[in-house]
Parts: C-alpha cells; structure tokens; sequence
C-alpha cells in the first residue's frame, strides 16, 4: 500500500487514505510515517468537542475587585443561555490527525483532511510508540488554511491563521471554527491511544479563539466622556498550534505580529463589545497582589490590555487614559487561553482627579518648547533618554563640534522657510507591543506636545523642541518640517534611548550604556577613534551572543541607503527559516519592523519609487520612500560621490549623532586575523580574510561576535539582511552588509560605494569595493574627534 523511505535511521511507510463508512465507525488507514521495524497498530479514536473555559474560574481568585482607584472591574461567570457559551460545530470539518516523535518528526497521519459526524469511532492506523505526539485540528467549514501535512512538528508551530478568518464566525454558528487538540505525552501500542502512564485519554478538542466580552459603565469624573477603547497588544494571527517559550512558557513569541483593535464607544448604545482575539498567554506577577497594582511595571511584556480614553468636554486637550490589563480572575494572572471565555464588568468611580492611581494617566499636554532650553547640536540623528527634552536649530549642522550652516536647507528655504513641524512615525517599545516610545500627539493637526518650533524664520536664532515619551524601554521616531504646505524640507531621526557614549576620547569604555569600542587589533590604533557597540538606531548592543530572540532583534537598527541620512526598518523576527520576505509595505508585514503613526497605534506605511532617480531634494521630501530607481537612486554622480565625507569632514547627509560619523571600511580592518591590510586603492574590488571570529556565526545565533583588540574585547555584529531589491529583504538572519563612508567614485549599475560583509558559517568576511547604491544596509557610527 506504498513505497518506504528511509530518513535519519527512520522507516516510513506512506500509505494512502481510505475512508470506509462501516454504519458507526470511520475506518483510515494511513500509516504514513513508520519508527524504525515498521510496526504500525490500529487505534480507534472518539473524537468530540470540550467545552469552553470560563475565564471567572480559570485560576483561583484573589482579590478580584476593589473599591479603591479610579476604577474597578469583575470577571464575570459565563452565562450558559449565551450563543457563544454552548454552541458546538455540527460535524468535524476538515478533520486531520498527525503523529509526531518526541523531536517532532512525522511518524504517522492522515494523507488529507476528512469531514466526518461527531460520534463515530475513527480507526487510524498509527505508528507504534510509547512516547509520541498527537495533533489532532478540525480546521473548520470551508477553511483552506495551509494543513498540517507531511510538516516536521517545529513547522506545524510555525503555521497561523489570519484574523479575518476568524473574526467574521458568528457566535451561534460554530462551523467555521477551528479546534484544536496537541497531545505531547501519548502511548500508542494497542488499539487505543492512552498516556504515558496508561490513562485512556480524552479526545476533546478546543475552540481556537478566546470570547472576550466588555462591558462598561462611565459615570464618572465631571466634564468627561469616554470617546475611545483600544484593545493593545492583541496577537495579530491565530497560532494553530503554540510553542511556547522554553524557559517560561508564553506564547506566542514577542517577535510575532500584534495588533491594536480600535472601537468608538459612541457606535454601542449598550456600552458592551465582543469580539473573537487570539491566546496570549504571559505569565503571572505576584507583585499585582490587587487591581491597583495591575500596572505597566507589573504586567508581563506582551501582556494584553485595554485602554479607556476619556476626553474633557471643555477642553479636548486634556484627556485621561484607564489601562484594563487582560487575563484571569486572580490579579496576577495575565494570561489570555484559547477555547475560554473572559466577560469583563468595568465601573469607573472616582468622583476626582485620579492622581493617585497608576493605572490612569492623566494627559494634559504643554508646548515641548515649555520648560525646555536644553539647546544641543545640531545633527541628523538626535540621542535622547526616554522622557527626555531637547531643542535644536533647524538651519544648522555641527562638524568637529562647531556649528555651520546647513546650507542646503537654506537653499531650500530661500522663499518659503520652515512653518511647521510634526512627528511623522515612531516604533513601539517592543516591535509590535508595548507603548509608543514619541508619545500620542494632541490631535492630527496639533503635535506641539512632543514637537514644536519657535522663530521660524531667524536663520541664527530658530528652535524645533521636542520631548519625548516617559517609562518606555526606547525605540526611534521621525520628525519633519514642513514648508507651510504638505511639503517636507528636512526630517531627524529621534533615537530614543538610555545609550550614551562620549563622543570624545581615545579609548575603549566598558560600561553598558556608554560602552565604545576601539579597534586596535593589526596595529591601526593611530588612525582608529572609538565606534560605537551598536548599529546606528538599535536599542541594544552586546559583546556576546545576545540570550534572546528578542534581544538580537533589537541590535538590528535602521537601513540606510548609501548617501541618504533617512532611516528605514529593518528585519524583526525569530524565525530562523525566514531569510527572505516580500514586503507588502502598505500593511505591516511580517518579520519586518513595524512603524507607528503620531497616534501611538495606526501602522503607518512605507513607499517605493522605482520609476526615479532622485535628486536629494526629491529624496528629502520623501523621507518614508526608499528611491529604488535603475543603477543608483540619484540622478547626479557628482552631488553623490561625496555624500557622506568620505575622509573628509563629516557631512549634512550623515546620519550619525552629532559628533559622530558612519566608519570608513578602513575601520574594520581590526576584525581580521590579517595585519596590513590596504585597501586604499580604488581599483582593488575586494579584500577577503579570516575574521577574528570568538562566538556565533550561525543562523541561530543570529549574528558572529568578532574581536577587535588584544585583550579580548569583542562586538556582536547582527545578521540583519538588508533590503535588496524593489520590495525584497534578503539574506535575514545569514548575512549583513554595513555601507562605508568611503567616495563613491563611479556610477554604474553596482555603483562602487563600499562596504564590510560577512556571513553565516563563514569564517571570513570581506572589504567591499562595490555596492548597489539603491539597497539600505546597516551602518556604524564613529566618533569624529579625539
């Protein structure tokens, strides 16, 4: 009944499927997958539906209401007369059944999906072993999702189904649903499967999504009227079957897609909202010890909440924020389950100001400019802790620490100078979870709460300020000025974080979060200054294998095309068998990093040009379009060959901080196990050798940690891709190409802008003389000055 193979010492026999209608049983023989001496037994399965979880049960309750703060609310018990509380599918739609080893390899299954009544024994002929996997899915009436198949196990984690599919199944009508049952412990050996430790099991398959119902009464604080709820955090694709973190058990990964669900009170007469959201299991915190202490410090990170947004009536400036956190009825629970139900009652009560509850933000915003004389220079990338204020001339840019004339957008400004200025797009703290790290703009007109300008048009005296959001773990943000029409004359990059380094000194520093390094390994400390750890924009640097997915995600940074000062995102994601995505960068997409809006939650999208070559004007205007046109994205070899400096002063079209600058390829020479090496002459297209490789360098590690001196120092260089082609990144998690400073000297299809690359599994790494201008990579800053 078919042909065996033979993988890793493993015997399978495929074996096609057939289904018998015997009156009460369903016969499938399918030993797909055998275990080595190809034993196979026939099991009989009866397959049924659990109830649903009642979210008001799931833990045991602690103090589950209060009546201090400014609110209070009550998980409440299901009521069983509901739709959604009993309503079960009609049959076992697109029913498939897989066996799996205890590494996740395919032993046994179904060949394809089958729909069959509920209460007929199914006999499926299954590999035999005492210790295997069962995933049992019935995907559900008409659902064409991608199956479960001949997929390792690691695979089948990997597979999700998009929110839409489920948002539009109607609460009395479960057909549609998928459900779900993954047993990992399970004996196969005679005609029923039973567990490990020779229990029958029950197979009783669970609802895939949680029912979240909210229900609310504002008779609250005077001259206020809730106008918005958003549900934050919330998983944006439904994980048909979860791999839960090793170390803690959450899931799904930080790094997967999360959305925000936006819902205008006004639209409810009946102040109640359902809807279908994905698990999000997090965790516990014993320190929520009540409601009060269900805080942003308490909640796990990743952790679902809702947020209440009431506006005052007189003055619509002034709003406060509730934050609901999600989760079980003990208040340190945060977990979201499938298959459960959670019916939340929410009473607002504070008859004051709630100034004394963390769980409320009250938002009255002043001017950035108010308080704020924290005057620095003038750069295209401005540092800044969270919290933080900063104000700077607009018209000017600073070189070797003394200020000049940004003459070019002086230029610009000759008739129609700077009128306005606003935020244009920011990251959260985490991807796609955690707060905006700019802050929520007054209003989509008004965002002189995180940026305001003063003095427009004195050349010598204007000031844009800026302040930037509190208790966020940092991130970046854009900020443009305007002509007074839609056009932009000029963006910076806001990097939001607690990094600060010198930019003087001519010495290696350790700590953390002024840590620089200098490299001097092969004798080059004469005309090597410290660079930074960390690629330009990444909220993290390490000098060794970072412990987390995470946390190699955030040393990624920004990609930058070649002589552009413009950020744009680049790859986020712990999956290691993504290498390449397709971006569709109108919505977000997946193992990219997300930008926000200057709302705090609306995506905002990024655009490409592949029908110009732009001039910087053209490209400046655009901050958010990455020019993808023919050959290089300018028109002019001339205004580009000196873009960045090359050994010449730093430039207006840098990227970096003030006082530094982007290395030149010279400056990775100490990576190199080489000494000497010249790579001065433009007619060398490359310099190849072995790297001084300590740690990493695999597709897992995400990145190689090189050394970079004699006593040992080492930097984490990230495998971040770059974004290659119109709409392609390419090479994630396996390669990374950083651009140089260095002159561009021809205009070709490859341009000749250079670059430092290495790879995964390599042992070397290579000094570019060439390069596609049009592509963004990674760059590295350097300080400019002793």
């Amino acid at each position: 009944m078919g042909h065996k193979l033979e993988t890793k010492g493993v015997i399978m026999t495929l074996l096609s499927l057939a289904l018998i209608n015997t009156g009460c049983e369903e016969q499938i023989d399918s030993p797909a997958v055998n275990p080595s001496g190809g034993e196979t037994v026939k099991v009989t399965l009866n397959i049924g539906f659990a109830d649903e979880e009642d979210g008001y049960t799931v833990a045991t309750k602690s103090e589950a209401s209060t009546d201090h703060g400014a609110f209070r609310y009550e998980l409440q018990p299901t009521v069983k007369n509901k739709g959604d509380a009993s309503v079960k599918p009609d049959q076992l739609y697109n029913l498939e059944i897989q066996q799996y080893d205890r590494s996740g390899y395919r032993i046994g299954g179904m060949s394809s999906a089958v729909t069959q009544e509920i209460g007929l024994a199914t006999t499926l002929t299954l590999a035999k072993d005492k210790d295997c996997q069962l995933v049992i899915v019935a995907w559900g009436e008409g659902n064409t999702s991608p199956r479960l198949g001949t997929n390792t196990l690691d695979n089948v984690q990997k597979l999700s189904i998009d929110a839409s599919v489920i948002n539009i199944i109607p609460v009395n009508n479960m057909n549609k649903m998928p459900y779900v049952l993954h047993l990992e412990h399970v004996c196969v050996e005679g005609n029923t499967i039973k567990s490990i430790e020779g229990e029958d099991v029950r197979l009783l398959l669970k609802r895939l999504a949680t029912r979240l119902t909210l229900n609310w009464t504002y008779y609250s604080y005077s001259n206020y009227t809730l106008n918005q709820i958003l549900l934050e955090s919330i998983p944006t694709n439904y994980n048909v079957i979860p791999k839960p973190d090793e170390s803690d058990k959450t899931y799904p990964s930080l790094l997967d897609q999360f959305t925000t669900i936006q819902i205008n009170p006004s639209d409810l007469p009946d102040k109640s909202y359902s809807c279908w959201i994905p698990a999000n299991v997090r965790g516990t915190n014993s320190s929520a010890t009540s409601q009060y202490y269900r805080i942003k410090s308490n909640a796990p990170i990743g952790s679902s909440y809702a947020s209440f947004i009431a506006g005052n009536n007189a003055d619509s400036k002034k709003k406060l924020n509730y934050r609901v956190y999600l989760g079980g009825s003990s208040t340190f629970d945060y977990n979201i389950h499938s298959n459960t139900n959670y019916d939340y009652t929410i009473k607002f009560i504070h008859t004051d100001l709630p100034v004394n509850d963390r769980r409320v933000t009250i938002i009255d915003p002043i001017p950035a400019s108010e308080s704020n004389n924290n005057l620095v220079p003038t750069a295209n990338c401005f540092m800044v802790a969270p919290g933080g204020a900063f104000c700077f001339n607009p018209y000017k840019f600073t070189v070797n620490g003394n200020t000049t004339d940004n003459t070019v957008l002086q230029g610009w400004c000759s008739s129609n100078k700077i009128r306005s200025v606003k935020v244009l797009w920011q990251t959260k703290e985490n991807g796609d979870i955690g707060d905006p790290v700019m802050g929520v703009v007054t209003s989509a007109t008004d965002h002189t709460n995180i940026v305001d300008l003063k003095n427009c048009d004195n050349l010598d005296n204007a000031r844009i300020y800026c302040r930037v959001a509190p208790n966020t773990t940092g991130g970046s943000g854009l900020i443009a000025a305007y002509d007074g029409t839609d056009n932009i004359l000029w963006s910076w990059h806001i990097w939001i974080t607690d990094y600060k380094p010198s930019p003087i000194g001519n010495s290696s520093v350790d700590e953390e979060n002024k840590r620089k390094q200098k490299y001097t390994y092969g004798g080059y400390s004469d005309d090597q200054l410290p660079m930074m750890d960390r690629n330009l924009g990444a909220q993290a640097g390490y000098t060794t294998v970072p412990p987390s997915a995470l946390e190699k995600a955030k040393t990624n940074g920004f990609l930058y095309q070649w002589g552009r000062k413009d950020p744009f995102p680049a790859s986020y994601t712990s999956n290691e068998s993504i290498t390449q995505i397709k971006a569709n960068l109108d919505k977000p997409t997946v193992g990219i990093l997300n930008l926000y809006s200057p709302d705090g939650f609306s995506y905002y999208p990024l655009l490409i040009d592949i029908n110009n070559q732009a001039t910087f004007r053209e490209a400046y205007k655009a901050p958010a379009t990455i020019m993808k046109g023919d050959n290089n994205w300018n028109k002019s070899l001339e205004e580009l060959k000196h873009a960045w400096g090359g050994s010449s002063d730093k430039t207006i079209h840098d990227p970096c901080p003030a006082g530094w600058r982007i290395t030149e390829v010279k400056n990775y020479r100490s990576l190199f196990k080489a000494t000497n090496i010249s790579f001065n002459n433009n007619s060398v297209s490359y310099y190849q050798g072995t790297i001084n490789k300590v740690a990493g360098g695999t597709s897992t590690d995400g990145g190689i940690v090189l050394k970079f001196d004699n006593s040992n120092r080492s930097t984490y260089i990230r495998y971040t891709g770059y974004w290659f082609e119109e709409s392609v990144f390419n090479y994630i998690g396996t390669m990374v190409f950083m651009w140089c400073r260095d002159d561009v000297t021809a205009a070709s299809n490859k341009g000749s802008a250079k670059s430092f690359q290495t790879s995964s599994g390599s042992s070397s790494a290579t000094l570019y003389n060439s390069g596609v201008l049009r592509e963004a990579m990674p760059v590295r800053c350097i300080q400019e000055r002793e």
